[in-house]
């Protein structure tokens, strides 16, 4: 009984030390207090050795000056889907890469919302040099550019037809809203079957008509269906199809 006992208390020490170096790691950061009762929550559903192993990467992270709210939420996401602690610990390492490889290409001074988008464009298949191609086109924040870039990508947009697209929006000035109307757009165009080319190219055409035009053509812009959709009837509906003589 008292080996059983020892046993716990080791456990419960060991988790505890891995939870404070999460605090640690997550220290320093405005409404810190709230991350770190967050973090030590999360961190303790774990078993030992992931905790351990968590606590590491997400020090390692913060050390390279790394936003590490995202890997806190990917352990819970792996929590709440009830991933074994290796998957975890792989899934929280990979997302680090990920935004190390995001800083490489957007700069040391970039901020943790384009890290963020940046980590999930990579994840979607965008490069490095895609990344870099969009801070250069501009130099205010550029965090919904890289979110439509994942949209793009991960929607079949080749990452270098994507990146010439989202340019030439920024180039026209165009507002964050409406750059993210086109990863949103040919999102559900290609869920409905549509090509991811062809739907890119006419959404775009779409919302340069709209900067055009003015920020009334916006809502026509969004409801416009996709290239090659039945238009509605004027009496609702898909119209019908006309018989041939």
């Amino acid at each position: 009984m008292r080996g059983i006992r020892r046993s716990r208390s080791i456990r419960l020490r060991f988790g505890q030390a891995a939870a404070l170096g999460l605090a640690l790691a997550l220290g320093g950061r405005p409404a810190g207090a709230q991350q770190v009762a967050y973090a030590a929550s999360v961190i303790t559903e774990l078993d030992s050795a992931t905790q351990a192993a968590v606590a590491r990467e997400v020090a390692r992270a913060r050390e390279r000056g790394l936003p590490v709210e995202p890997l806190v939420a990917k352990v819970r996401e792996g929590r709440l889907k009830r991933a074994a602690g290796p998957r975890i610990l792989t899934a929280v390492a990979r997302l680090a890469a990920r935004l190390d490889s995001a800083r490489v290409g957007l700069g040391v001074e970039s901020t943790a919302d384009e890290l963020v988008a940046g980590a999930d464009a990579i994840a979607a298949g965008a490069t490095v040099s895609s990344l870099r191609a969009l801070r250069a086109a501009g130099p205010r924040s550029i965090a919904a550019p890289i979110g439509t870039l994942a949209q793009l990508v991960a929607s079949g947009v080749p990452a270098q037809r994507a990146v010439e697209m989202i340019i030439a929006l920024m180039k026209k000035n165009a507002t964050p809203a409406q750059v993210l109307a086109l990863g949103n757009l040919v999102e559900m165009d290609v869920a409905s079957g549509l090509r991811p080319e062809e739907s890119a190219s006419f959404r775009l055409r779409g919302i340069e008509s709209s900067i055009l035009f003015g920020a009334g053509d916006q809502a026509q812009v969004l409801s416009a269906p996709g290239p090659g959709a039945t238009p509605p009837s004027p009496t609702g509906g898909a119209s019908k199809p006309k018989r041939q003589p």
